[in-house]
């Protein structure tokens, strides 16, 4: 007889008890923060048409969708974003709704990600969207949004870094240089690769200001007060000057919440997608090295789809945030009591009592072992908090051991 394939696909992992009972600790406390704010759950299926993608998401996301045919010949791919999906929702379903929409979601995304440690195949993201709002206010309600989920969840040692794309972009749009040119750019930025980025910059036929201020923007990192300084001692257009006057304004106000310490510029921040038209933003922890969320606005997105509504969101990679709260220690099982009980013959009452434990909230289940030293194996294994036994009567009463106990044959 042929043995059966065990192993799992590449990219994928099951996940044990305690692993999901983790996990959905933490998606819980991230629906909390986000129902508290305002937002609403959607969820879109986990199977889209390949031609929702614009061609901008998948050319610069490598087309790295797993792709499938349907009984009509159709293109079909799994959930490669959460984004664009519930932008289809929003133009086909939810044109009524009264704006601001403020939506959430956890769910999972695939992609064929040969970059990431591991090459993981299968993410799970928790994430808001904000539609309707152009101000600089609905960038600071998500970027608060990100920082309390955050904290609610006991995450220490953590920073947002906060970028503009209208900085570089209103740089490249003024300048008279080929789009490959500006890709080389662009990527060298993306990449923090300085030496390729200044030799690219020194030979474009470009004007010496603008030369300088591409050669300074990926320096401009660390603290808001001094990265602002900084910048605004270059010679910048009036259409810089009001990308950076954004920043300004997002910054003052996330810090009058008191949350400005977690808050660090990169003006060299940048993205290949073309959707995003303004603010964009990462969070990291020093523990783990590694991006947990990331998120901006994307109102170029939403003209993809006949609508001129300006929106905003970030998504958490749930994976990432568990990873660094292990690291640090802060990921505790929220256990309940754990009751067993021992009956005799009267289920009416063992039904009884089953009902009333559990509705104090406690986890409480009746023994179906045999054999004593079964049972006593799986009281040590299972980590149960308290016995108990009811008699024919209904009575109820503590087990402190199992001496007297028989196993009903």
């Amino acid at each position: 007889m042929k043995l059966r394939r065990v192993l799992l696909p590449e990219g994928v992992q099951d996940l044990l008890i305690n692993d999901c009972i983790y996990r959905r600790q933490i998606e819980d406390k991230f629906m909390e923060n986000f129902k508290q704010s305002g937002y609403m759950e959607v969820n879109s299926p986990a199977l889209e048409y390949y031609d929702l993608f614009s061609r901008d998401y998948l050319a610069n996301n490598g087309d790295n969708t797993f792709k499938l045919v349907d009984t009509n010949g159709k293109i079909l791919v799994l959930r490669p974003d959460c984004t664009v999906p519930i932008v289809r929702m929003l133009s086909t379903k939810m044109k009524d709704f009264v704006f601001p929409l403020r939506l959430c979601y956890v769910q999972d995304v695939f992609r064929i990600d040969e970059e990431q440690a591991g090459k993981r195949r299968e993410f799970r993201q928790a994430g808001v969207e904000l539609f309707g709002i152009g101000s600089y206010k609905a960038d600071v309600e998500i970027i608060i949004i990100a920082i309390e989920s955050l904290k609610h969840l006991g995450l220490e040692n953590f920073q947002i870094d906060i970028g503009q794309t209208k900085l570089l972009r209103g740089i490249l749009e003024t300048t008279e240089i080929e789009e490959d040119e500006k890709q080389l750019i662009i990527q060298n930025m993306e990449n923090k690769n300085l030496v390729a980025l200044n030799e690219l910059v020194e030979r474009l036929p470009i004007a010496k200001d603008i030369k300088s201020i591409l050669k300074q923007l990926p320096k401009l990192f660390g603290k808001p007060e001094e990265v602002l300084n900084e910048i605004n001692n270059l010679p910048l257009t009036p259409s810089m000057k009001e990308a950076v006057g954004e920043l300004e304004k997002i910054y003052k106000r996330i810090e009058e919440y008191g949350l400005g310490r977690y808050i660090k510029l990169d003006l060299g921040m940048i993205t290949t997608l073309k959707y995003y038209s303004g603010v964009i933003f990462k969070g990291f922890t020093k523990d783990l090295g590694k991006v947990l969320l990331s998120g901006g606005r994307y109102d170029g997105l939403l003209k993809d789809f006949d609508m001129d509504i300006p929106a905003t969101g970030f998504a958490f990679s749930v994976n990432k945030v568990t990873k660094a709260l292990k690291i640090q220690r802060n990921l505790e099982m929220q256990g309940k009591k754990h009751v067993l009980i021992l009956e005799d013959e009267n289920s009416k009452a063992t039904a009884d009592i089953l009902n009333s434990l559990r509705q104090k909230g406690y986890i409480a289940e009746v023994n179906l072992l045999k054999n004593r030293k079964d049972l006593e194996e799986y009281i040590k294994r299972r980590e149960i908090d308290e016995i108990i036994k009811v008699d024919k009567d209904g009575n109820i009463n503590v087990v402190d051991d199992l001496e007297g106990y028989r196993c009903r044959r």
